[in-house]
């Protein structure tokens, strides 16, 4: 009954301790008062798995530990160490019983030895367990020495009932520790995880001031090497007055750099006037960009300011400037060169304060040597050249604009989405986008459109074209290996979260929130699956 009472006791112990020293102590404790014995220990593996620890040790005859405290190595020059009673219990998960270490001949005892020969103990009978966790997993061994007759004090051994009653303490106290220990695995990574995000955040912040120098580029996404490098060359340019000229194909955003230029320049407070160059004929856009005098053609019937007028003390941006006629193209290099502007029809010209940006996404130098483009004016505009690159070049920034994109006209279109469905995920990941980041943004907000409020973007969301695009494209898939049930279900949830943490470019609370956990259970998932950035998950 005792026992029974004993046992029950500890197990609402076990159930609720969190220290794991307090707890290992107390297993030894209870361990020694069931079996009435003067020496326990318990032993467990280090992280790799290739050494004992001593972790707790106890003996009522004996003011200190005696036992060596060095590890215990599980493996040696010729194989394993199935030498040492301990290691041998730890590897094959056998239960040892030794009536006499000193007439057993079956292990190498001398740490025994040297313990009794140190602290002048007498080592007798043994008695030693393994410790398995969670699916059977060795975690360590429980050492029972030296069990006594309480009034003779003789040593008694331990008979079949006691390897029994022992066994199954040990399976108990085994689930207790292991779960102890993932809590400390698991509050460890969490520290671990917010100290790497700090350290993220901390060194993303002195990036961007380093690069930007306090320049608003937060509509602009992107962290990949060639962007930080469009980041720095804002920066270089943004407070003086030279022209810009902006390479790159159509939609990868020249517009919005030429605004951002703009908006931290000097001219901030002035106009900021746009001009596609190829949307208007050529005497529209003439008068468009120098203005008239009333009469200069018919249907003349007031005078009117051109676009460097009505940009004066602010910017112009010139977009397509290719699409230029060679006859626009000599004028405006005119103005460019003497900084004043004369209306179509007028006789005087008017100085200005302009600063020109201008865009492409056509070769020039292509143009010039076909004669399509003066030579001249492509030396007056390409004194800072910016080229900015595709999207198929820059990957690594998509997780971030599908969120930013999905997150804009979620809120546009009043619509709570939980995010992307793998499937939908991988597919948007893998297109190469020849519209660039203008076609991506046109298809999150059609997918946005079709998708059902608090659903997810599913395939069925995205364009056609898309889906033909990525028809014969590897896109991965959830196929696991084999195994039970559990393990089946574990290797989905693990894919699962790690598609999650891309699609959000790999912020946990945002991760957390589209797949309806919190941010604490989802850090323990990452650790308990070891999903890293660099790869797959270990399931």
């Amino acid at each position: 009954l005792r026992m029974v009472e004993e046992l029950i006791k500890i197990n609402i112990s076990l159930s609720t301790e969190r220290d794991l020293h307090h707890l290992l102590d107390m297993i030894v404790t209870t361990a020694r008062d069931l079996t009435g014995t003067e020496v326990g220990r318990v032993y467990l593996f280090d992280q790799t798995k290739r050494q004992l620890h001593l972790e707790i040790s106890q003996n009522e005859q004996l003011a200190g530990p005696g036992a060596d405290l060095s590890p215990l190595p599980l493996m040696l020059e010729d194989g394993p160490n199935t030498h040492e009673v301990c290691a041998y219990c730890a590897f094959t998960g056998n239960l040892i019983n030794v009536p006499d270490v000193y007439s057993y001949s079956g292990f190498d005892f001398s740490r025994v030895y040297e313990y009794d020969r140190v602290s002048g103990y007498h080592t007798r009978s043994m008695l030693v367990l393994p410790l398995r966790g969670y699916e059977e997993s060795s975690i360590g061994v429980l050492q029972l020495i030296n069990r006594r007759d309480p009034e003779t004090g003789h040593d008694l051994g331990f008979d079949q009932s006691m390897e029994r009653l022992v066994a199954a303490f040990a399976s108990q106290v085994a689930v207790a520790v292991d779960n102890v220990q993932l809590i400390e695995q698991k509050h460890c990574l969490i520290d671990v995880l917010n100290n790497t995000n700090k350290v993220l955040e901390k060194e993303n912040r002195q990036l961007r001031e380093r690069i930007g120098n306090g320049i608003e580029t937060d509509e602009i996404i992107g962290e990949c090497p060639k962007m930080l490098q469009v980041f720095s060359l804002l920066e270089k340019v943004v407070n003086s007055d030279v022209i810009v000229l902006i390479r790159g194909e159509t939609g990868t955003g020249k517009e919005l750099i030429a605004h951002a230029i703009h908006r931290n320049s000097p001219r901030l407070d002035q106009a900021f006037v746009v001009q596609n160059c190829a949307a208007l004929p050529e005497n529209l856009l003439e008068s468009e960009l120098f203005g008239y005098r009333r009469g200069a053609f018919s249907g003349a019937y007031a005078d009117k300011k051109g676009l460097f007028e009505l940009a004066d003390g602010g910017t112009l941006f010139l977009d397509e400037i290719g699409d230029l006629s060679l006859g626009l193209q000599g004028k405006l290099l005119r103005v460019l060169q003497d900084r004043e502007v004369r209306p179509l029809g007028g006789l005087e010209s008017r100085k200005i304060d302009v600063r020109v940006i201008a865009a492409t996404h056509q070769p020039l130098e292509a143009m010039i040597q076909n004669g399509a483009f003066r030579e001249d004016l492509y030396y007056r505009l390409v004194v800072f050249p910016i080229d900015l690159p595709p999207l198929r070049e820059r990957k690594e920034d998509l997780p971030a604009l599908l969120h930013h994109f999905l997150d804009r006209f979620s809120k546009r279109y009043g619509k709570s989405l939980k995010g992307y469905s793998p499937a939908a995920l991988e597919r948007l990941l893998a297109y190469e986008y020849p519209g660039n980041i203008r076609e991506l943004r046109n298809a999150v907000e059609r997918s946005t459109l079709l998708a059902e409020t608090k659903g997810s973007i599913m395939p069925e969301h995205l364009s056609v074209d898309l889906i033909n695009a990525t028809e014969s494209m590897p896109v991965r898939k959830v196929q696991p290996s084999g195994g039970n049930l559990k393990e089946i279900v574990s290797h989905y949830e693990a894919e699962i979260i790690r598609q999650h943490l891309r699609a959000n470019n790999w912020n946990q609370t945002r991760t957390a929130l589209t797949l309806g956990i919190s941010r604490r259970s989802l850090v323990d998932k990452i650790g308990r699956f070891q999903i890293s950035r660099g790869g797959s998950s270990s399931h």
